[in-house]
């Protein structure tokens, strides 16, 4: 059939209940490897963090290496990979607010540059309607530049 495509299933799992029959002891171990993975995963966060934009492949392998001795292959590749992920989110997010923040300051700065009361047009805001207003929005660029 032309034009036409596979859509993949959904992937991954999703954990809706507890689990079930545990003993107290089942409870503590539980406890205790989530604690202790939770530790390896906050130390290997803090290495990436440390790696900033020089990480590359050989230092990936390098923490996997480091968490392998501590856990399993599995769950070191486990870590890293939602590491990785996770320090990756953060940076798109970082690029997206200070994308956000250099479009604030193009606004405000366009508008302050209008004399007060100036009409808009369909394509552009128009100048503040007030002195009171023009002074709130000068204070309001200031404090944008400074983030």
């Amino acid at each position: 059939m032309a034009g036409s495509f596979v859509v993949p299933g959904p992937c991954g799992v999703a954990v809706r209940d507890r689990l079930g029959h545990l003993t107290p002891q089942d409870e503590k171990v539980l406890r205790a490897v989530g604690e202790h993975q939770g530790r390896l995963a906050s130390r290997d966060l803090k290495a990436r963090c440390a790696d900033g934009l020089e990480h590359s492949a050989d230092t990936w392998a390098s923490r996997k290496r480091d968490l392998t001795p501590l856990s399993s292959s599995r769950i070191a590749g486990a870590i890293t990979r939602a590491t990785h992920d996770q320090w990756a989110l953060a940076r798109r997010c970082q690029a997206a607010h200070i994308q956000t923040l250099e479009a604030g300051i193009g606004t405000l700065r366009h508008r302050l540059s209008l004399p007060i009361g100036e009409p808009g047009t369909k394509r552009a805001a128009g100048g503040y309607r007030s002195r009171s207003e023009w002074f709130r929005k000068s204070r309001r660029l200031t404090m944008l530049e400074a983030r």
